[in-house]
């Protein structure tokens, strides 16, 4: 299928870009560069500014698209289940993980990204992460056992627990889309509220007031280890999208979630983080 026949979206025609444009505006933006603008802008971090010289038009009209290709993008992406049916799930586990822990659906982590101090004295309380030391907003971040995202959050303030974004209910909340008997496998930050005892949580075992852990749970620490090593490299891929990795101005922070959902679901055509043996 024609790439024209995905992307109408951009009120302009491959003429000019607008009747108020400025006369630095004379160039054609076809979709596809509009489309290629706007990864530039995700993959880069590169200013608008300096995109609006790259292109030969305004810098209003370099973040008229932005705007325009953030929701157009989103609508298309978010409308696609990433949540994989448990048979699928258990008929792509990876050897170790079947033999270790075959009721895994999913192994999760949270990621942040800075933002810049809002004005706010609410906000700047909900959005400051201990964790990081300055304001930040937050996801979970689910992979299957074979390294695939099949499950991105809301952005939510940087002071909110990861055991809260866990647990949370509702249209959208990972707790929906499990089912009886399935086990999530996380890090040491993350519990499950009694009312989800349905569910199974798996995490790396703790000292307890102990100076060291027996050689049993040592060696399951290590395996736990080993499987949710891909769940961080997925939040490493994420971050490549450049956007992400450095702190996000107020004036941007209304189009945040979608980028974020953006740079995460585009991970998944990346190489496999798992490979299959």
């Amino acid at each position: 299928t024609h790439f024209d026949d995905h992307f109408i979206v951009y009120p302009m025609r491959n003429e000019r870009l607008s009747s108020n444009s400025t006369s630095s505006d004379t160039c054609i933006i076809t979709k596809e560069n509009q489309f290629f603008l706007f990864m530039i802008r995700l993959r880069r971090a590169t200013e608008e500014h300096e995109i609006a010289i790259f292109f030969n038009i305004s810098q209003s009209t370099v973040s008229r698209i932005i705007i325009a290709w953030t929701r157009f993008v989103y609508s298309v992406v978010s409308s696609i289940s990433i949540w994989p049916s448990k048979t699928q799930v258990q008929q792509n586990l990876p050897f170790e993980m079947k033999k270790n822990y075959p009721t895994v659906r999913v192994i999760v982590d949270c990621t942040e990204l800075k933002i810049e101090k809002p004005s706010n004295p609410q906000a700047q309380q909900d959005t400051w992460s201990t964790y990081k030391n300055t304001n930040t907003v937050k996801a979970l971040v689910g992979i299957t056992p074979n390294g695939v995202v099949s499950y991105i959050s809301s952005l939510y303030g940087g002071a909110t627990s990861d055991r809260s974004l866990l647990n949370m209910i509702g249209a959208g909340s990972l707790i929906e889309l499990l089912e009886p008997g399935d086990t999530i496998m996380s890090d040491r930050g993350f519990a499950l509220d009694n009312q989800h005892s349905h569910i199974k949580l798996i995490y790396p075992p703790f000292l307890q007031g102990k100076s060291q852990l027996p050689p049993s749970k040592v060696i399951e620490t290590r395996v736990i280890a080993r499987h949710r090593i891909h769940v961080e490299r997925c939040m490493g891929r994420i971050k490549n999208y450049k956007l992400l990795s450095g702190v996000i101005p107020i004036k941007s922070i209304y189009l945040v979630n979608f980028w974020f959902y953006i740079c995460t679901f585009f991970t998944i055509f990346d190489e496999p983080l798992v490979k299959i043996i």
